[in-house]
């Protein structure tokens, strides 16, 4: 008999919290989904006066925020190996010629350009080379 009514209690308290959840639940979504759409047209609203008053940064704004972070990221890494390519360039030209510390700093950034930003391996080689043969005198061998 315990065992009866304590199925019989647990039964019901599980209905009666299953329906609670479908009671409680569907106003939550649709103030949910009020909620998403008051925030939609505040932020067009929003945009629309930004883009009236700077559409330049406006238009960089709507860019950076249809990039992910992991693209931007890779971008910001694409950016800095070129600039240390060009850094090595110049480096060689300050100091007088063309080491193996120079090819070595640039066999170092296309590999990362090629392992960690994605280039294609005739991309690094035509990049790297324009950077080189930048100096005059100077051959690319790859």
């Amino acid at each position: 008999m315990r065992k009866f009514f304590f199925n019989s209690i647990a039964t019901v308290t599980y209905g009666l919290i299953w329906f609670s959840d479908r009671v409680f639940s569907v106003p939550a979504a649709l103030c949910m989904w009020a909620g998403q759409g008051v925030r939609f047209s505040l932020a067009n609203v929003g945009f629309f006066f930004m883009a009236k008053v700077d559409p330049l940064s406006a238009r960089q704004v709507e860019a950076e925020g249809e990039n992910d972070p992991l693209s931007l990221a890779i971008q910001s890494l694409e950016l800095k190996l070129l600039n240390s390519a060009y850094q090595v360039r110049d480096n060689a030209v300050s100091s007088g010629g063309w080491t193996d510390n120079h090819s070595e700093a640039i066999n170092a950034i296309g590999a990362s350009l090629l392992l960690e930003a994605g280039w294609d391996e005739e991309d690094v080689h035509a990049h790297m080379k324009a950077v080189v043969e930048s100096i005059d005198g100077l051959k690319y061998n790859s």
